[in-house]
């Protein structure tokens, strides 16, 4: 059959109906949508097959740098110098992967005990303004407000809790609040103080942390 003859056939039967018609007249254009979507539908099915092969090369590395030099560090076989090298060595997605976060906050923590202040900021920089999930994020930004404490940085630690006492649906307002409230007491500023122990004392009266609250009232009031 000629290809003359297939347009004819193929126009004869389009045209039956009004849909048909509309469809044969614009058939370039349906045609264009169609490759548009078959590729766009490769394209995505392509990228969730790299995000998995991503997914699994970070948890490789990670399950590496957790059973050895952490390990290493923990048994007292590495020094804290050496994690840190090692930590810096790491691809910045692999640092922030999220299979990563919570080694992060338990070298934290572990460097927080050990008086590894210094350290435990160098690790926790790099990662806090990398990190997507409003949870680990809200973690990372409040262990580091504590060592960024430690270290005498009150401005650097206030800049950390702010945005996140700012944000009134995130993660444990109160607790936010309270540690802003109190480091702003430290730096003096009793007037920004006081707002973040009214705004916890008003919002949430009957949270275990309004107690607190009320006592750094009491102290600003005498």
């Amino acid at each position: 059959m000629s290809e003359a003859t297939q347009s004819q056939t193929l126009e004869q039967t389009l045209n039956k109906t009004d849909l048909g018609h509309v469809i044969y007249e614009n058939r370039k254009i349906f045609f264009a949508i169609l490759v548009a979507i078959l590729v766009g539908a490769t394209g995505f099915l392509l990228w969730k097959q790299s995000q998995k092969r991503a997914a699994l090369e970070h948890s490789v590395k990670v399950y590496e740098f957790q059973s050895g030099i952490w390990a290493d560090v923990k048994a007292g076989k590495s020094g804290v110098s050496d994690l840190v090298k090692a930590f810096d060595g790491l691809d910045s997605a692999i640092q922030s992967a999220p299979i990563m976060i919570p080694v992060i906050l338990d070298m934290g923590k572990f460097l927080y005990e050990k008086g590894n202040f210094q350290e435990a900021e160098v690790i926790l920089s790099k990662v806090s303004s990398k990190v997507k999930h409003p949870v680990s994020a809200f973690f990372i930004s409040l262990q580091r407000a504590v060592i960024l404490e430690k270290l005498g940085k009150i401005d650097e630690a206030i800049a950390v809790l702010e945005p996140l006492a700012q944000n009134k649906d995130g993660v444990m307002p109160v607790k936010t609040s309270l540690e802003l409230g109190r480091l702003y007491l430290v730096k003096g500023e009793k007037g920004k103080a006081q707002t973040q122990f009214d705004y916890i004392i008003n919002t949430f009266p009957n949270d275990e942390l309004a107690k607190m609250a009320k006592l750094y009232l009491q102290q600003l009031a005498q």
